[in-house]
């Protein structure tokens, strides 16, 4: 978090007042706007239970209390206000439901393009991450693409909301003991209210760049190869585990499997401007545990990863990009009970893929905002009499601050 805020206050002071697209056409200037904002999210459903043990020893049901949450909100309107891309990161759950919200990652689109002092409806959908805990029992962690709508309005750099949310799927199965399984059903829909600034960084450049001097200085710069050059870039990531254990399985029933971990990540590279590519070096540390009744098991990795990839286009400033990489990577599995203490590791090379993309109004700025998707199979672990854990993971890094140092100075 404290990585988080640091990115954050270098954008706020290097920002202008926000500009909605009300004028000026579709300009690359006016493709994108990050946004910053917080909102109350109430979980609902009549039908919400679970079942647990009583002192009689009998399994008895009960109902689960509404669950509320209050998020950073950090995202970005793209493609001049018809679409909205953003992650909620959970401050404070509160409530006795047992559930906790985790980081949910949405994607909205506007019919009508957001335009100052008008109401916009809005649909969409979510990755959405939720954790229901019971007792000395498992981390139930649940994955949902729920459908969203609502409504939004503008005025000046505010956006104000009302938000719903739908869970097609909202049935599981809980162990409420290591040997008793109990249908578990989770709140179905939900309301938010929200608000977010619009920070506008780009628009106070597009003035130059119709007049054609951007890139007349894009190309003396070019010449004398003052735009290769250092790169700095700092984050918050997600990693998504991709495969569940059969071990783990075998060995905890009971347990959950190793879903997701989120980290900061900090990279060092080398930009060549002509024939744009990139190199760098990026270091990750997460870590993923899993608790139950008496079993414990924690999987960490340590990740220094060598990379290039090449930028493939460039749509009104959205520049993706795709490469190779290869990771020194140090795999540790951890766990203990279950009459059972264990230290197993992994530590190698993997290749991997780099994808993802920059918004960049031009290829002079000292600064550009990333996001960035890395994948890398086999990343297995022997836990010995030939069983291993898969450790293999999709990597998403939303929103990435770059810098170039040699631009600023």
């Amino acid at each position: 978090m404290k990585i988080l805020i640091a990115s954050l206050f270098f954008f706020f002071s290097t920002t202008i007042i926000a500009q909605v697209y009300i004028d000026g056409g579709k300009t690359r200037h006016r493709f994108a706007q990050m946004t910053l904002g917080l909102d109350t999210k109430i979980s609902m459903g009549t039908s919400a239970y679970s079942y647990r043990i009583s002192e009689q020893n009998e399994i008895v049901k009960f109902n689960l209390n509404n669950q509320y949450s209050s998020r950073l909100i950090i995202g970005g309107t793209h493609f001049w206000g018809h679409a909205d891309f953003y992650i909620a990161i959970p401050v404070v759950n509160w409530n006795n439901s047992g559930f906790s919200e985790g980081v949910e990652t949405g994607f909205r689109y506007f019919p009508w393009q957001i335009k100052n002092k008008k109401i916009r409806p809005f649909i969409g959908t979510a990755f959405l991450r939720n954790i229901y805990t019971q007792g000395e029992g498992a981390d139930l962690a649940s994955y949902k693409f729920p459908f969203t709508g609502g409504l939004a309005y503008n005025r000046g750099s505010h956006l104000f909301e009302i938000g719903a949310g739908y869970n097609f799927d909202n049935k599981d199965n809980y162990f409420i003991s290591t040997t008793q399984q109990t249908p578990l059903n989770m709140h179905n829909y939900w309301i938010s209210f929200g608000y977010k600034w619009m920070i506008e960084t780009t628009l106070s450049a597009e003035k130059d760049w119709k007049s054609g001097r951007t890139q007349a200085v894009t190309d003396t710069l070019a010449k004398y190869k003052k735009l290769n050059g250092l790169t700095l870039s700092v984050g918050p990531s997600a990693a998504i585990y991709l495969k569940d254990s059969d071990y783990l399985t075998d060995l905890a029933p009971y347990a959950e499997q190793h879903t997701t971990s989120i980290f900061p990540e900090f990279g060092v590279g080398y930009y060549w401007h002509n024939p744009d590519i990139q190199v760098q070096l990026v270091y990750r540390k997460s870590k993923s545990e899993v608790e139950a009744f008496n079993f414990k098991q924690a999987a960490e990795r340590k990740a220094l990863t060598a990379e290039a990839y090449k930028f493939v286009g460039d749509y009104h400033g959205f520049a993706p990009f795709i490469g190779l990489a290869l990771s020194y990577e140090q795999l540790t599995v951890n766990q203990s009970g279950s009459g059972l203490s264990s230290n197993n590791n992994f530590e190698g090379v993997k290749p991997g893929i780099t994808v993802g993309w920059d918004i960049r109004p031009n290829r002079i700025q000292s600064f550009y905002l990333r996001t960035h998707l890395r994948y890398f199979p086999n990343m297995n672990v022997d836990m010995g009499a030939n069983n291993t854990i898969s450790l293999d993971q999709l990597e998403f890094n939303f929103i990435e601050l770059v810098v170039f140092p040699g631009r600023i100075f």
